[in-house]
């Protein structure tokens, strides 16, 4: 238990680092992209490669990718029908870009690095291949489309299934330019043909690798942001105590009721208490709706994370002694 304590305690300085760097000008906002393009084009993918080289692949955990699909779309429908309940037809789409979608590769991956088996890490590198879908791109599209209907105006249809198209378009583009989707499909083919990796790329990925969760954590903290207005308090509130009552009952129907074996239920626990994902506040800008907001949800969302998964990890590491 103290491995654990200790190296959440570990994660949590590194974020504060990151936030002290920031506030004494040593990194400045555009260095959060920086860092962002080190994790995702170079950290994130060898810790994919050198994960999926660890295990033997079954193709029956693909179950596992359709799964973070149907969560994602679950998501999607529980912040359309809160809203509604609570006479907020206004920030159906906003709630729908911040409700649904995971911190997978820049939070939990990292995580998970440390504390779980290879068989849990490409567990949860599965369930990322479904959640790219909605997170980059297929949650924008949706909650544009709502925004689109809520402020319609007669004659607009054909505009409104225009800007569907062209945001379904873009949700393409951005998983053909993702550099962890084309890595995770990349090895997908490549454990399924049976496809040896050669040494020299499982020893530069391990290399890689093993820098992922430190870039992450300091990624993090020179990201986070707290700027919560008054009249946003019960939004926040709100979005933050639906997201986390339905991920966390996710999370036990994953552990205790799914057939996987133990170390895929582990992966699933983790991935249902990650945060929001990190490009929530950036979709949330493109459309239009409070940018402020999407980051002090997003921030505060890593710290419950931080929380869950550290006693998650503790709990299960009682159980199995």
């Amino acid at each position: 238990m103290n491995d654990i304590l200790y190296r959440a305690a570990a994660y949590l300085l590194i974020i504060a680092l990151g936030v002290f760097l920031k506030k004494v000008g040593f990194f400045h906002e555009q260095d959060f992209r920086t860092l962002a393009k080190i994790l995702l084009n170079i950290t994130l993918p060898c810790a994919i490669i050198y994960s999926f080289s660890k295990v033997d692949f079954q193709i029956s955990l693909l179950t596992v990718t359709g799964l973070s699909l149907f969560v994602g779309i679950l998501m999607m429908f529980i912040a359309f029908f809160t809203s509604r309940i609570t006479g907020k037809k206004e920030n159906i789409p906003f709630d729908i870009l911040n409700l649904s979608g995971y911190n997978i590769g820049n939070f939990c991956l990292p995580f998970a690095q440390s504390f779980l088996e290879p068989l849990s890490l490409l567990g949860i590198t599965l369930f990322d291949m479904g959640n790219a879908f909605y997170c980059n791109g297929g949650a924008k599209a949706v909650a544009e489309v709502f925004k689109n209907s809520i402020h319609r105006v007669p004659g607009t249809e054909t505009a409104t299934k225009t800007q569907l198209k062209n945001s379904l378009k873009t949700m393409g583009r951005a998983l053909s330019r993702s550099t962890p989707f084309l890595v995770y499909f990349g090895m997908l083919i490549v454990l399924i043909l049976g496809i040896p990796i050669p040494r020299l790329v499982l020893s530069v990925t391990q290399i890689g690798s093993n820098a992922n969760a430190f870039t992450a954590m300091l990624m993090i903290g020179v990201g986070f942001k707290l700027n919560i207005k008054k009249d946003g308090i019960s939004h926040v509130i709100r979005i933050l105590f639906t997201r986390y009552a339905v991920t966390i009952s996710f999370a036990a129907i994953a552990f205790f009721c799914l057939p996987f074996p133990l170390q895929i239920r582990q992966a699933l626990v983790l991935a249902f208490l990650s945060p929001i994902a990190s490009a929530c506040p950036a979709y949330t800008d493109a459309l239009g709706e409070d940018y402020e907001l999407s980051s002090t949800i997003n921030s505060i969302s890593m710290l419950i994370s931080i929380g869950l998964i550290t006693a998650a990890l503790i709990v299960d590491r009682k159980s199995v002694v």
